[in-house]
């Protein structure tokens, strides 16, 4: 380009390269080591303990550093008061929960909500005694939120507006040119930039309501709007607003060399920003990252391709099917590479977070992702009859190669759909941990070890001791949790009715974990047994 090429050249151009250079850093830098989900290894007062005097405050101990959300803890008495003295505050992975002065006698809930590091919400509770015991260890706080379903609609609107806004110019750029300028097929692009801009916007405003657990008129409030614009998942949404605007900007200056690769480049950069989000980010990215973008770009051309091809290029060509069977030929191939990108990057993006394989099956995000991969199956083989048909000569083939894109549309669509609830659901890796039920011999009589769940963190560990299926009275049972590195965690236990149930049992790390129990029937017999289970 010229000096005075240059000099007449509108002052955003001139700097869009340093701009996109710029944007492109700030995403590429090599990201903090991220974990899983925050996971609670420890808390002070213990889950299910009992105090003879109420702690200053209440500490819960994290895996890894958390943010807190608004009305992020809450101490409940049973009788539903609250007892906690002003707002929790974060140190690094410790939430410190400050409670009113004279804490009378009683059984108190903690209920925490946190933003993990990939910034997922994680909930939980946990409970304990000032001078009383506590009569069950509480369950898993749920962490979902009325806006799920919105959540779940805006990824899966994003992901169809970045098909037609990115997929569809590329698809047309490399497979009929000749549509490229044409209104139609530049409709399709500005609504798919216009979709996906809509879609991050949502993203926005609904995260920060969705890790608080508020509802739509936290959405409208604007309240935790703030915090989410200076965080880091913030940060990669304004990119991404501001890459979309570039693109369009770029689309309305018409298709010119000199922009072409700024548009590829700012693209590009657009699908770093949606892997970013996604869980790439939760285990090795520099594997997950490239192959959730490659994932992307592929899922984005395919869908864009067959977007142009029902409504620019068979239209044009309906009365010349010989003519339009030749132009779909190069993008059937085209099609079926794409397919292939998709199942190998898949795989590669599935193998660390379907762990172990039975996971599958035994959490929600596995079957989501059955779900997914038979709709995909199911598109393969729609596909395979638009191949057929498309190496075929007869003029009857046009009509059906129509119908079946639009099926092959169809299911494609429906794909993005499951995606996007996959998207913002927590991983099988990250929820895995099935209950196990172990035994061990004492004497005559066998202990049977009940553990409600594998997943490190706080568990409920439950024994009885049993002669064939009646059950036997131990005296009392006292036990130890080891694991490689860790050498000895103290287990108490209580009565609860014919069997003994844990109060404090802390499993906070993954590996193999061995429960050491000493059983005593009477003054007279002791026993001493141990089990062992994997924790995920």
């Amino acid at each position: 380009m010229s000096a005075a090429t240059a000099a007449r050249s509108p002052a955003w151009r001139r700097l869009l390269p340093a701009l996109l250079l710029a944007v492109a850093a700030v995403l590429l830098l090599p990201p903090a080591a991220a974990s899983a989900h925050a996971v609670l290894v420890s808390s002070d007062p213990a889950d299910g303990a009992r105090v003879e005097r109420a702690p200053a405050a209440v500490r819960l101990v994290f895996d890894e550093a958390v943010t807190l959300p608004p009305g992020a803890t809450a101490v409940l008495s049973s009788t539903g008061a609250r007892v906690d003295a002003g707002g929790p505050r974060e140190a690094g992975d410790t939430v410190i929960v400050p409670l009113q002065a004279a804490v009378p006698a009683g059984v108190y809930s903690v209920s925490w909500r946190v933003v993990s590091a990939d910034g997922h919400v994680v909930a939980g509770s946990i409970r304990f005694g000032v001078r009383r015991d506590v009569a069950a260890v509480a369950g898993p706080v749920t962490t979902a939120s009325p806006l799920d379903g919105a959540n779940a609609a805006a990824t899966g609107a994003l992901y169809l507006g970045l098909a037609a806004g990115l997929g569809a110019p590329w698809a047309a750029s490399a497979f009929w040119p000749s549509v490229l300028r044409r209104r139609r097929t530049r409709r399709i692009a500005a609504a798919g930039l216009a979709v996906a801009a809509v879609a991050t916007l949502a993203d926005l405003l609904l995260r920060g309501p969705r890790a608080a657990g508020a509802g739509w008129s936290g959405v409208l409030r604007f309240e935790d709007l703030g915090p989410t614009l200076a965080s880091v998942q913030g940060l990669v949404l304004l990119a991404r607003l501001l890459l979309l605007a570039v693109l369009a900007a770029l689309r309305l200056a018409g298709p010119r060399r000199r922009t072409g690769s700024a548009a590829l480049v700012a693209a590009a950069l657009v699908l770093v920003t949606v892997a970013l989000l996604g869980h790439a980010a939760d285990g090795a990215v520099a594997l997950l990252l490239p192959a959730a973008v490659l994932h992307l770009a592929a899922m984005v051309l395919w869908l864009g391709g067959l977007l142009v091809v029902v409504a620019v290029v068979l239209p044009r060509l309906r009365r010349r099917p010989a003519a339009a069977l030749r132009v779909l030929r190069r993008w059937s191939l085209a099609a079926f590479t794409c397919i292939g990108v998709l199942v190998v990057t898949g795989e590669v993006q599935a193998f660390p977070v379907v762990a172990p394989l039975d996971a599958l099956w035994r959490t929600g995000y596995g079957r989501l992702l059955l779900l997914k991969l038979a709709l995909v199956v199911a598109v393969i083989v729609v596909a395979a009859a638009s191949q057929r048909v498309v190496a075929g000569r007869a003029a009857s083939a046009a009509a059906r190669l129509r119908t079946v894109v639009a099926i092959e549309v169809v299911g494609v669509i429906a794909v993005l759909g499951v995606t996007g609830v996959l998207t913002g659901t927590a991983t099988a890796a990250e929820t895995y941990g099935p209950p196990v039920t172990r035994s061990a011999a004492i004497g005559a009589d066998r202990l049977v070890v009940d553990v409600g769940s594998t997943r490190r963190g706080a568990a409920v560990i439950r024994v009885r001791a049993v002669d064939g299926r009646e059950p036997v009275r131990l005296q009392t049972l006292t036990g130890t949790l080891s694991t490689p590195g860790i050498a000895a965690l103290d287990v108490a236990f209580r009565r609860d009715g014919t069997g003994w149930r844990s109060t404090d049992a802390t499993l906070p790390l993954a590996g193999e974990w061995t429960l050491q129990l000493d059983a005593q029937r009477s003054t007279a017999s002791a026993y001493a047994a141990e089990v062992s289970w994997p924790v995920w």
